[in-house]
């Protein structure tokens, strides 16, 4: 039985930087449905992730607890226009890929929708990964395909969920990823950075 775990960063001014990918309209509709039901059935000490928050991270280059010799943003400045050409050329070399989100799942720290993580998506993860490095710094991207739905407020023994909510899977194509300053956890105030296409100049 897992026990959650409170988000300290919930809602609080941070500084970081992420490869992420934003759902589009019709894809955040599926979600929020998806987080209706779950509230519906769930006693947990649920923090709902706003609407307009959602994401799926590719890469956080900068972490908003990363602990290294400058604060955050003088660590983005020094390093901006060689990490954001570099990102931009491995996204474009990747060719767009399918995701079709098909489990919910818990950890200790959030709910979440997860699908299989393809291979494009794990050779641009490792690529921008064996990139990106500032003293002891250097990204650990997610093992998975995820969009966090809720994290949680409270610590207590979470009992195993029946997640099936009739409303998955739900697929999407990703042509395009968005590279940003996060400011306001989680996602809720950004400013955007880039928006590099997917070409599929790789050979797969």
């Amino acid at each position: 039985m897992l026990r959650t775990k409170i988000d300290t960063l919930w809602f609080k001014r941070c500084c970081a930087f992420h490869l992420q990918f934003l759902p589009d309209r019709e894809t955040l509709s599926k979600l929020c449905d998806l987080q209706d039901s779950i509230s519906r059935h769930s006693a947990s000490p649920l923090s709902r992730v706003p609407a307009t928050s959602l994401h799926m991270t590719i890469v956080t280059l900068v972490n908003a607890a990363t602990q290294v010799s400058l604060p955050n943003d003088e660590v983005w400045k020094l390093n901006r226009e060689r990490w954001k050409e570099s990102v931009e050329r491995l996204v474009e070399e990747t060719s767009p890929f399918d995701l079709h989100f098909h489990e919910v799942a818990a950890s200790e720290a959030a709910v979440f929708v997860k699908a299989e993580e393809p291979p494009q998506l794990r050779r641009l993860r490792s690529a921008i990964s064996d990139t990106i490095c500032f003293e002891d710094w250097r990204p650990t991207p997610p093992r998975i395909a995820h969009i966090t739905l809720f994290r949680f407020f409270a610590e207590e023994r979470l009992p195993p969920v029946n997640f099936d909510t009739g409303l998955l899977p739900i697929g999407v194509k990703v042509g395009s990823l968005q590279l940003l300053e996060e400011r306001i956890y989680p996602n809720v105030e950004i400013t955007l950075l880039g928006e590099p296409r997917l070409q599929g100049k790789s050979t797969e």
